[in-house]
C-alpha cells in the first residue's frame, strides 16, 4: 500500500478530530437508480470493542471496533445490514474486514479510510482482496464547502463495475455523511446518500 503519510506509534490526535470513534450512529440512506426512486432505509451503527478480534499479523498497536449496522424497523432492530472490524492502527483508520457469520473475512492489505494525519492533497492506493474479490481503490482528501471539512474521494474498481465513494469529515465533529455512485455495465446508474445522520461518541476502547 501506498501510504501518504509516516507511521507513528499510535493513532494521532489530528484523525481524531477528523474521525473521532463513536459509539452510536444513526441515519437515513437514500438514493435511485435511474429514474426510480429506493426505499429510504433508516440505519443504525453500534460501535463496540473488537480487541478480540484482531486479525493474525496485524503488527503495531491497534484500537479496534466492531461496527454493526442494522436497519431500523418501527424503532426497533431489523436486520444486520453490514458487521465489520475497523481499527485506528499506525497509518491512520483502516476497515480490516467483514464478519460473514461468525467468520471474520479480512481485507489484504487494510482499507485505509483516513491517514493519521488528514491533510487536503493526500492520495494513497492499493489492490485488495477480501475472499474471492479483488478491487483496485484509489483515494484523494480534497477540501469541502465547511469549514474545516475534509472529502475523502474514494473510486473503487472491481470486475463488475465502479463505485466513487465521497465520506465527509469536518474537524471537531467527525464523519457527516456520504454519497455514492455505482456504475455497473448494461444496468442504470445507482445513487445513494445518507441524510440525517446524528452521533453519540464512544469512550475510548482498550489497545489491542
Amino acid at each position: 500500500m501506498k501510504n501518504p503519510t509516516e507511521s507513528s506509534d499510535s493513532p494521532a490526535a489530528s484523525l481524531r478530530r477528523y474521525a473521532p470513534p463513536p459509539r452510536r450512529v444513526r441515519y437515513a440512506r437514500c438514493g435511485d437508480a435511474g429514474v426510480f426512486e429506493l426505499p429510504r432505509l433508516l440505519l443504525e451503527e453500534i460501535w463496540t470493542d473488537g480487541s478480540a478480534h484482531r486479525p493474525d499479523g496485524l503488527e503495531g498497536e491497534w484500537i479496534l471496533y466492531r461496527r454493526t449496522t442494522r436497519e431500523r424497523l418501527d424503532g426497533a432492530e431489523g436486520p444486520v445490514t453490514e458487521d465489520a472490524l475497523v481499527g485506528y492502527g499506525p497509518d491512520g483508520l483502516a476497515d480490516l474486514g467483514t464478519f460473514m457469520g461468525d467468520v471474520l473475512e479480512t481485507y489484504d492489505p487494510p482499507q485505509l479510510v483516513l491517514p493519521s494525519e488528514p491533510t487536503v492533497g493526500a492520495t494513497w492506493s492499493a489492490t485488495h482482496q477480501r475472499g474471492q474479490r479483488t478491487s483496485e481503490r484509489s483515494v484523494e482528501l480534497v477540501r469541502g464547502e465547511q469549514p474545516g471539512e475534509l472529502i475523502s474521494v474514494a473510486e473503487i474498481r472491481r470486475e463488475e463495475g465502479v463505485l466513487v465513494l465521497r465520506n465527509r469529515y469536518v474537524e471537531g465533529e467527525g464523519w457527516v455523511g456520504y454519497e455514492a455512485l455505482v456504475q455497473i455495465p448494461g444496468r442504470p446508474s445507482l445513487r445513494m446518500w445518507s441524510e440525517g445522520l446524528t452521533v453519540e461518541t464512544a469512550p475510548r476502547a482498550p489497545e489491542a
